[in-house]
């Protein structure tokens, strides 16, 4: 699923690419939508009252609108989980650097081993299989380990994946085996974490019933695609408060690079 990572506090208007998105609102709309006011940033000193992210305003007509932005996560230590698997392969990386750049390896990792550890021990586990990794030749490949957990490091055939480039890429699986995740369970939490980002969505809109309001969906993790989100939308009650929902989806460029692109979910009747 797409990514993109927040700053909290921060207004979304240029950090977070909101200008971006209400530039294809009016593409969309043939508006003339334009920032009024970053709304959701934490004061200094006092209380800060729960807003949306920016209040915008219809040069042509006067008319405002509201965005709210929300993430969905699943699993719901995905976030944290995806930082500590940059960790690990940074820890490799700097263990390896100078060997196997003579094409493209595969470090795989079984990833359900992977998320019981915390970061000591990922760290700890990086160097383990970064120095077996330095004991074979590229010719000696490919090799699987049992230990400290469940791994296999391959030198990837040419021409299997689209723009190769020399280095060790580092992938997590839910099976060395390659067995199927748990489908249900995902669709069925990713579900329960879309009502409950809406619903608080909604709350930030009490304020702003003349205005349109919009909610941003962003969502995080990797055991549900892109293309399964829209049909999670039928067993989701969205709340009266909110008008439009859209999401930040990837509009792919090549193999590795994609542009950011929007896709409506729901719009009120």
């Amino acid at each position: 699923m797409f990514t993109h990572f927040e700053q909290p506090g921060k207004c979304e208007w240029l950090g977070g690419g909101l200008n971006g998105f209400v530039d294809h609102l009016n593409r969309v709309y043939g508006t003339a939508y334009a920032l009024t006011r970053c709304l959701d940033v934490v004061q200094i000193s006092g209380v800060t009252s729960k807003e949306p992210e920016v209040l915008l305003t219809d040069s042509e007509n006067e008319q405002q609108m509201v965005i709210e932005r929300k993430s969905v996560v699943w699993p719901p230590n995905y976030l944290h989980r995806h930082q500590l698997e940059h960790d690990f392969a940074n820890t490799v990386w700097q263990h390896t650097r100078g060997s196997y750049r003579d094409a493209t390896y595969e470090l795989s990792l079984n990833s359900r081993e992977f998320d019981q550890l915390d970061r000591k021990q990922i760290h700890d586990i990086a160097n383990q299989i970064a120095a077996a990794m330095a004991r074979v030749t590229p010719e000696q490949l490919p090799i699987r380990s049992r230990t400290p957990l469940r791994w296999s490091f391959r030198k990837v055939p040419e021409g299997e994946q689209e723009n190769q480039s020399p280095g060790i890429i580092v992938s997590h699986q839910q099976s060395l085996s390659f067995d199927d995740p748990d489908d249900d369970s995902a669709r069925a939490g990713t579900t329960s974490q879309i009502q409950s980002q809406l619903e608080a969505a909604a709350a930030k809109f009490n304020n702003y019933s003349e205005c349109r309001r919009v909610v941003l969906l962003d969502f995080y993790g990797t055991e549900i695609g892109e293309d399964e989100i829209p049909e999670l939308f039928k067993d989701v009650t969205i709340p009266n408060e909110i008008d439009v929902v859209w999401r930040t989806v990837r509009d792919w460029t090549s193999e590795d690079t994609y542009d950011i692109g929007y896709d409506q979910l729901h719009v009120r009747s």
